[in-house]
């Protein structure tokens, strides 16, 4: 299929407002679509649909997927380098909202209480006149390649877009992998990188939260890192976790309930953040942080038979795959109107006014290409 012709069905999907999603893997050429060929809104009843799935933060609001039967689902081998015309001009809209204080009280609060961590975000608005959103695309799987990009548009969401550098998790027949991706500074050379007291502790309540829920579910679990990761501008402790599920494991909700969301999004313990969250951030979250990407796809394997005296043929077996990330690097987009969201972990040796340039840092990922 050429490029022309691929994006020719994301503008026929776009005229007439089907839900519809674009999206590119880490590290990987190829765009894939997902057009659904109804209107039907689709909701996630318990995580055994098969599709593109798009959850919010809050795991008690509405899921919604694109399901892979029903759908036209295509695929461009390489989105081709084009030097891209900036979509428009930006003017951020004043907001009231203090990090800074927010930021402070949450420190008194890790100070006082059983909090360890608490993870804070703020949405930051732009007028902008023009929008295309296929060209928004475009560019962010151009800029970050090692990033999962994807457009996301349904009538009852709106558009959405990130360029996400975290991986929830990748589920393949038995084998699962994840990772803690927590402890953020900004890309400054390529040289050793060091990293403060305060960064190395937040990815380890990451890291020790997934060891603990996951020893539950998966045997054989492994651990490479912390690594030094660049996503864009930004430099990331990441800590890649594998393992094979259990003959106990029974359910991928139940799963997903445990490891989302994680202290890398949340905090912990995870129930006192939640409620430290939902009392001092001045906006609902919706789809920030929550997490997106192919789920329960079905895919053919060939093996061929080793035993003897059995003729060598080869067989063939459906297994599925999930590949879910979580939604960080993120915007949605209402008429002329682009909200980016942000957030950073704290703990008791976090600096209010370094959180607050943190943040404006990883909104750069996707104002830089509006």
């Amino acid at each position: 299929m050429t490029s022309t012709d691929f994006f020719d069905h994301i503008e026929s999907a776009l005229t007439s407002k089907h839900p519809f999603v674009l999206f590119s893997k880490p590290d990987q050429q190829a765009v894939k679509a997902y057009i659904q060929s109804d209107l039907e809104s689709r909701l996630i009843n318990d995580f055994s649909e098969s599709g593109f799935v798009f959850a919010p933060f809050d795991h008690s609001k509405d899921s919604y997927y694109i399901p892979f039967e029903g759908s036209t689902i295509l695929e461009l081998e390489n989105l081709a380098v084009e030097v891209l015309s900036n979509t428009s001009s930006l003017n951020e809209v004043e907001s009231s909202d203090n990090h800074f204080n927010r930021v402070s009280k949450a420190i008194t609060e890790i100070n006082s209480t059983d909090l360890e961590k608490v993870v804070l975000s703020k949405e930051f608005k732009f007028s902008i006149e023009v929008t295309n959103p296929i060209e928004i695309f475009k560019k962010l799987s151009q800029n970050y390649p090692s990033a999962f990009t994807y457009c996301w548009f349904h009538p009852q969401t709106g558009f959405w877009f990130g360029a996400s550098p975290e991986s929830l998790l990748k589920l393949e027949g038995q084998s699962l992998s994840t990772m803690a991706l927590a402890g953020t500074q900004a890309f400054q050379s390529s040289e050793q990188v060091e990293w403060d007291a305060k960064n190395i502790k937040e990815h380890a309540f990451v890291t020790d939260y997934l060891l603990e829920i996951l020893a539950e579910y998966l045997d054989s679990i492994k651990t490479s890192g912390p690594h030094t990761f660049r996503a864009g501008e930004l430099l990331h402790l990441q800590t890649y976790i594998t393992g094979r599920l259990k003959s106990t494991y029974h359910s991928l909700k139940q799963l997903l309930r445990a490891m989302h969301p994680t202290p890398a999004v949340c905090g912990t313990p995870r129930t006192t953040a939640l409620k430290f969250i939902h009392s001092n951030e001045s906006y609902d979250r919706a789809f920030y942080a929550g997490f997106f990407g192919e789920l329960n796809i079905p895919t053919a394997s060939t093996f061929r038979n080793s035993k003897k005296n059995i003729e060598n043929r080869a067989y063939q077996t459906v297994r599925k795959f999930t590949h879910l990330a979580v939604n960080l690097r993120c915007m949605s987009l209402e008429d002329s109107q682009a909200v980016l969201y942000a957030g950073g972990g704290i703990t008791k040796d976090s600096d209010p006014e370094a959180e607050c340039i943190e943040i404006q840092n990883k909104i750069q990922t996707i104002k830089k290409v509006l």
